[in-house]
Order: C-alpha cells, then sequence, then structure tokens
C-alpha cells in the first residue's frame, strides 16, 4: 500500500470535553476508538498480518460541534492527541495519563497538540485558534498502528470556565499495510509497552 488516492482512506472522530467535567488542572481523558476492522496482526498460513498505517492527521479545537472557533472571553489549556497506549480504563475523568504520554518521547503517539484558550494566552505567545500541533505522522514515515484501538487522550492545564467546553475533532489519513513477520514482531512489541 502507498500513500495515494488508492489506497489511502479517512477515518474521523470527535469528542467533547464539557466544562463541568473540566473545570480544574490535571483533568484527564482516554476517549477510544475502534479501529479492529483496519488491524489483524496474526499472520494464517500464508496470509501476513495487516496494521493501519496513518500517514497524516488533521486536527482542530473549536467550541461545538460545528467546529466554530472559541470566543475571546474563553478559558483553559490542554493537551491532547491520539495514542495506542493500552489503557485499563477509559472514557472522561479518568486517571491513567501519565509520563510520557502527551510528550513526543511516548513510542506510543500518533499526533499530539496543545490548545490554549483565548483568555488564558499570554499575549506574544498565543496558539492557533484552533491549536498548535507538536508531533506528527508523515506521507513518508506513517505510523503503523497493530492494536485494536486508538485512543483520544487529554489533559487540562488550566481548568474550562463555567461555560468554555472545547471540542476536539480528528481526521486521520489511512491506508490498510500489510506487514512481514519481523516488522510486525517490532510494531507489536513497541505498542505493547
Amino acid at each position: 500500500m502507498a500513500y495515494n488516492l488508492k489506497d489511502v482512506f479517512y477515518l474521523s472522530a470527535q469528542h467533547t470535553y464539557d466544562h463541568a467535567s473540566y473545570g480544574s488542572a490535571g483533568i484527564e481523558a482516554a476517549i477510544p476508538i475502534d479501529v479492529s476492522a483496519y488491524v489483524d496482526p496474526i499472520a494464517k498460513g500464508r496470509t501476513r498480518g495487516q496494521g493501519l498505517a496513518v500517514y497524516k492527521v488533521h486536527a482542530n479545537v473549536s467550541k461545538d460541534t460545528t467546529g466554530t472557533n472559541q470566543i475571546a472571553t474563553d478559558v483553559g489549556a490542554a493537551n491532547y492527541g491520539l495514542s495506542v497506549k493500552p489503557f485499563t480504563t477509559s472514557g472522561d475523568v479518568i486517571t491513567g495519563i501519565g509520563a510520557p504520554d502527551l510528550s513526543c518521547a511516548s513510542d506510543l503517539a500518533i499526533y499530539l497538540g496543545s490548545f490554549t484558550s483565548p483568555a488564558t494566552s499570554v499575549a506574544g505567545q498565543a496558539c492557533s485558534p484552533t491549536g498548535d500541533s507538536y508531533l506528527e505522522p508523515s506521507a513518508e514515515v506513517p505510523y503503523v498502528v497493530v492494536r485494536d484501538t486508538i485512543f483520544q487522550i487529554f489533559e487540562t492545564s488550566v481548568g474550562m470556565s463555567s461555560a468554555d467546553s472545547m471540542v476536539i475533532s480528528y481526521r486521520m489519513e489511512c491506508a490498510m499495510v500489510t506487514l512481514d513477520s519481523s516488522t510486525l514482531n517490532q510494531l507489536l512489541r513497541t505498542q505493547t509497552a
């Protein structure tokens, strides 16, 4: 498979991080995306294992599911992303995200970004109105998923005020790829860490 119009398809996900649940710093979430239909790491006879190559990820933070930007008085800040870490607990307001899950040091992170709401931004250091990415796969080197679940991870660094929810939307450019056994074994070792 290659990064071209014939092989690549889109997978999308969206989640609302409600101000009522994320009103202080350090609140975490891990929201699952089931990708088991695209991944089969077990070779059967002459059939090789299959993984999901994520070539590019597009993401944005908004105030609603329509994609509208936050307004100047909205408060809050968070880091977010996509990971194949096997979280034992999932959902909103959990514990389990730790070092280095939201940093570039994580082998299990596919994509990572950060967002600071307009009223929390410091002059001269404001991020994009839709968030800034700091770790991304590429068309040349995709992140190959061999687990059944990708998690949308999230952690607040500044709590949201009483009306300032964040909605994070993702679109992944993907292809199903066949893997030889040595590549598959290496990916399985990495993704079970």
